[in-house]
């Protein structure tokens, strides 16, 4: 285990001298409010929260805690889903909610340039005034920033059509655990030129370094957009009429499926009325050719299983519908005990087999839970509902999480589909990367030799 020094008198002062008495803080409320994200691995209280407010702060502030060999840890909006921001051996957390500014926007270009406590929600708000937008569309785009969904190479609802985070990102500026300040990557669209360095930071949960500027890639916000609720009478008949609806190059920008729990969830919580059924999918095209799109895929669905589809008419029932998906998480967590929650994804051909399973598991266990997911590139979010009072129960659905991973992991698919691995998920790193995690790690000792920068996540 690395040896860290806690945060004295001597050092609260010297940081302080660096951003000022109102950006760092040692209060209890403080502490507790940057202690643990949404996942369940429980309270960390760092030694002191710091909000710098640009690259000189960021990279001072660096440099001293690496020569002090004190833990830093980067914080966005601390809604990650897997432990990623939690700094779990104390330290310095650097909150970057602060750095916030939209630089500029290069409009022929199709780009912007932000840092990275730009939520993402202001920033496509912003961007929709000259008909443009960053697309991969979160659960948590509400309170999300982009420099967390840089860190965890985050995705969502529009992926299977437009690609996830690191799809879109072309440029960055980081500050190394040395306090060095780098450029990765470029304003090109492409490149052959040296290793991909910035594809090395996307995804890197903070374990690199602190990112303090993003240049984005945009899409033209559509023209038009159609979407329809379809309706099953089981799971298995929903998940294959996805695999088919994606292999028949029909390329929704949005294919979601949702099980009854869900459903139920969404009624009580959100009051859309969707009729409760076994299983549904929500769908959304965008383009000049929606009409025979929503027609091919349709048919699709009416031969698995299939009960009935309703289209949304209208922009405003269209939101609702999708305020209502992505609302699911917050649903059953108020319809039910707080979830322990899976993110895995496997090759599309495999995605039904993988929903029939998933359930075939929970009986198995004893267990309730709930499905919902990013259908339409093969990532399934489970819910697993134990009560955490009782011991023996919460094993339990901890060792079914487990069972789904490695099953998805048997399929070819992946531990982590959009949630990142942060301290919940990296024991199963060696058996998705086998030696390749070896590489991982070196990297890791090359750029923060004394292991500063957000320790103990990604590796055991």
């Amino acid at each position: 285990m690395d040896e860290f020094n806690k945060i004295t008198s001597a050092d609260y002062k010297y940081i302080e001298s660096i951003v000022g008495s109102s950006d760092i803080s040692s209060s209890e409320e403080e502490l507790i409010t940057h202690s643990r994200d949404a996942s369940t691995i429980g309270w960390h209280k760092p030694d002191i929260v710091v909000w710098p407010e640009s690259k000189v702060e960021v990279a001072e502030i660096l440099k001293y805690a690496s020569r002090r060999r004190i833990p830093v840890t980067p914080w966005g909006a601390g809604s990650s889903l897997s432990g990623n921001p939690v700094p779990i051996y104390g330290g310095i957390v650097l909150d970057m909610k602060k750095m916030n500014e939209i630089v500029g926007v290069r409009e022929r270009d199709f780009q912007v340039v932000v840092q990275p406590g730009v939520n993402y929600d202001r920033l496509n708000k912003f961007l929709s005034k000259i008909g443009l937008f960053f697309p991969p569309d979160p659960g948590s785009s509400s309170i999300c920033t982009i420099g967390g969904m840089v860190a965890n190479n985050a995705s969502g609802m529009r992926a299977v059509h437009y690609g996830v985070t690191r799809d879109f990102v072309l440029k960055l500026e980081a500050v190394l655990p040395s306090g060095e300040v780098i450029s990765v990557g470029s304003n090109a669209i492409k490149s052959s030129s040296g290793y991909d360095l910035l594809g090395l930071f996307v995804g890197s949960e903070g374990t690199l370094g602190v990112f303090t500027e993003v240049t984005l890639k945009l899409r033209p916000l559509p023209r038009n957009t159609a979407t329809f609720v379809a309706y099953f009478k089981s799971t298995k008949g929903a998940a294959e009429a996805v695999s088919e609806i994606i292999t028949s190059n029909l390329r929704p920008a949005a294919l979601e499926f949702l099980d009854r729990q869900t459903i139920l969830a969404i009624n009580r919580f959100k009051k859309l009325n969707l009729i409760e059924c076994e299983a549904m999918l929500l769908a959304e095209f965008h383009g000049d050719e929606i009409a025979s799109s929503m027609t091919r895929a349709i048919d699709i669905c009416k031969k698995h299983d299939f009960l009935t589809v309703w289209s949304a008419e209208d922009d405003k029932t269209k939101e609702r519908l999708w305020e209502g998906r992505k609302g699911a998480y917050s649903a059953l967590v108020q319809s039910n005990t707080l979830p322990l929650i899976g993110d895995v994804a496997v090759p599309i051909s495999k995605f039904a087999d993988l929903v029939e399973a998933v359930y075939t598991l929970s009986k198995q266990y004893s267990l309730s839970l709930a499905c919902v997911g990013h259908a339409g590139d093969g990532n399934l979010h489970t819910m697993i509902f134990g009560d955490r009072n009782n011991p023996e129960e919460w094993a339990k659905a901890f060792r079914l999480n487990e069972e789904i991973v490695f099953l998805a992991l048997s399929m070819g698919g992946v531990s982590s589909a959009e949630h990142g691995i942060g301290s919940e998920k990296k024991k199963f790193m060696a058996k998705e990367h086998g030696r390749a995690l070896s590489v991982m790690r070196d990297i890791k000792r090359l750029i923060d030799p004394y292991n500063i920068m957000n320790p103990g996540k990604m590796f055991e």
